[in-house]
């Protein structure tokens, strides 16, 4: 808020002897204070969903990409049956395809891992296209806060104050302030962990090398969090740690050496992931860096046997 104050009085104001009879005084600062207010709530709550719609569209396409990808996997490629009906063909009926049966699609079966992918791309994906679909209610809800309807002065500042107060009594402001993000990194989260899984599929190294960036973001996260519940002047507020300052004293405690248990054992993941790629790279570094003898270079073999007197002809 940006209150606009009043230069000092320099004499005492004459004090009317009834209400209403200040020349208009008080309607004039209490319609600018209000205004002020409601300004302020819907700016700021206006930018913060116009910044959810542009990420959940992104985050949005990214993970239909992924799940372009993995969905394909849970049934079998008609490809595989094509090309072997072709070899069948080709090798003149030697093959072993005698009926439906025998055609590879009859006897796929999906990876194992693949099916818990798919459910973790798909709940992503389905947390950002309800926070954008919350998103887009929340700037009509905002439309039809600021919307002034007929009638007098009067009348306009009891409406405003009517909606002012419904809009605290239903969490207006804490539904489109923390709810939503709080969708959209839940989404992030989930997507994360997905990815992983989908690259441990893939190679275990892969798996290693993106796990352990994500690994630490989180647990960057997570104390900051702590440390905004913990601290008030924090200025690391976020939805997680206003969430974090509900918990009861009683369960604060236990919820804390759990979340202190969770931040330790993804230290020593990523700790054991980062000395598992350093061994496997070790060796690949120290042969990259070792320049290559003379047996292994034929270059180098001609020119040394010029040197001594041959022809140059190398024979393996």
């Amino acid at each position: 808020m940006n209150t606009r104050f009043q230069p000092k009085l320099t004499e005492i104001p004459e004090v009317p002897k009834a209400f209403g009879e200040d020349g208009g005084h008080f309607y004039r600062y209490y319609d600018a204070i209000a205004d002020e207010i409601d300004d302020d709530m819907v700016k700021s709550l206006k930018a913060q969903l116009d910044g959810i719609l542009i990420y959940a569209g992104l985050f949005a396409g990214v993970n239909s990409a992924f799940l372009a990808l993995t969905l394909p996997e849970m049934s079998a490629d008609p490809a595989d049956d094509t090309n072997a009906l072709l070899l069948q063909l080709v090798t003149r009926g030697n093959g072993n395809i005698t009926s439906a049966d025998d055609l590879p699609s009859a006897s796929f079966s999906p990876p194992s891992g693949i099916f818990p992918i798919n459910i973790l791309f798909s709940l992503s994906l389905t947390l950002a296209l309800l926070a954008a679909f919350l998103a887009v209610l929340g700037q009509q809800w905002l439309v039809y806060y600021r919307k002034q309807s007929g009638g007098g002065a009067e009348a306009q500042r009891w409406e405003q104050l009517r909606r002012y107060l419904g809009a605290k009594r239903w969490r207006l402001e804490a539904m489109l302030d923390d709810i939503l993000p709080s969708l959209l990194q839940l989404g992030l989260v989930i997507f994360c962990v997905a990815f992983a899984l989908y690259l441990s599929t893939l190679s275990r190294w892969l798996c290693y090398t993106v796990s352990i960036p994500m690994g630490l973001a989180l647990a960057s996260i997570l104390f900051m969090a702590v440390s905004a519940a913990v601290d008030q002047w924090c200025p690391f507020k976020s939805p997680l740690s206003r969430a974090l300052q509900l918990v009861p004293s009683s369960l604060s405690q236990p919820a804390w050496l759990t979340l202190l248990y969770c931040l330790s054992w993804t230290s020593m993941k990523i700790v054991e992931a980062g000395r598992i790629i350093g061994n496997a790279t070790g060796p690949m570094t120290k042969w990259i860096r070792r320049p290559p003898s003379v047996g292994e270079n034929p270059r180098a073999l001609k020119r040394v046997l010029v040197a001594n007197g041959g022809d140059g002809t190398v024979t393996k």
